[in-house]
């Protein structure tokens, strides 16, 4: 399903392509392979783990949101070409990128920020919105020195540092009001300022978590952790009070999960929990 309704609040998947597939050891190191054996699900058909450039539009009354812009069409080197499918995938959910009054960055990871910015033309790539990131996460990656994470430094320069220069980001911290049922929500770990959108309309609930969660297997083992995390202790520690939060029916939008399935709830099974994709 790509597209959702909570309450009034219409919550479409859209996405910007995926990575190749990969063994599950690379983005998870520390997990076992042999603990893959009891989560097959959340792997391919070959046993490898994917990974969806996925983003979400939010859409209610009043603003037509669009949550992380994925890879871009000028990704780091290492990736090669790029999938770059975002205007296409919105395209096809009816949406130009004029419509879109606001964009939110769950953070400012080169994968999430990538259509964020036209360098062809030299402004942003949705004209009519306004930008919103974390402050904590534009302070961090401003200042980041460290070499493993200089992809990211040097998206950060190209795709989203030129908007400040515009005028048209905005800078926030903790929880926010952003639209009608809409907030955002600091879930820290995967980056120091990342954030997720509390979504509430007519008594229904969701929830768009960001890089909270890279696997379904996630849901089941909170204590998994991305190789991509700055804070794995923190990163833990914050899936597991979300997921104590999803246990009531709450929908939940995982960006990284396959494209089409990425929308869903966690069921419990014999006192475990288990992603349900919609």
């Amino acid at each position: 399903m790509h597209r959702i309704k909570i309450g009034d609040i219409e919550l479409i998947a859209v996405t910007d392509g995926a990575a190749p597939p990969v063994s599950p050891s690379w983005p998870f190191p520390e997990v076992p392979e042999i603990d893959w054996n009891s989560h097959r699900y959340a792997l391919d058909s070959d046993g490898l783990h994917t990974s969806n450039f996925g983003c979400f539009v939010i859409r209610d009354k009043e603003e037509t949101i669009l949550v992380d812009t994925g890879m871009g069409s000028h990704p780091p080197e290492r990736f090669g070409q790029a999938p770059a499918h975002l205007p296409g995938s919105l395209s096809a959910a009816g949406i130009k990128p004029t419509d879109v009054t606001k964009v939110v960055f769950t953070h400012l990871h080169f994968d999430h920020v990538g259509w964020a910015f036209s360098k062809d033309r030299g402004s942003p790539f949705f004209p009519n919105a306004r930008y919103v990131a974390s402050r904590i996460d534009w302070e961090y990656w401003s200042t980041c020195t460290e070499d493993s994470r200089v992809d990211h430094v040097k998206s950060f320069e190209s795709n989203v540092e030129p908007l400040s220069g515009l005028g048209v980001i905005d800078l926030i911290e903790g929880e926010q009001f952003l639209s009608g049922g809409i907030t955002t929500l600091p879930t820290p770990g995967h980056t120091p300022g990342h954030m997720s959108l509390l979504l509430h309309s007519n008594g229904k609930r969701g929830v768009v978590t960001g890089d909270v969660f890279h696997s379904s297997a996630q849901f089941s083992n909170p204590d998994w952790s991305h190789r991509a995390d700055v804070d794995p202790a923190l990163g833990r520690k914050t899936r597991k009070q979300l997921l104590e939060r999803f246990l009531d029916g709450i929908t939940i939008a995982c960006g990284h999960l396959e494209h089409g399935s990425n929308i869903g709830t966690v069921a419990m099974v014999d006192e475990s929990r288990y992603w349900r994709g919609f």
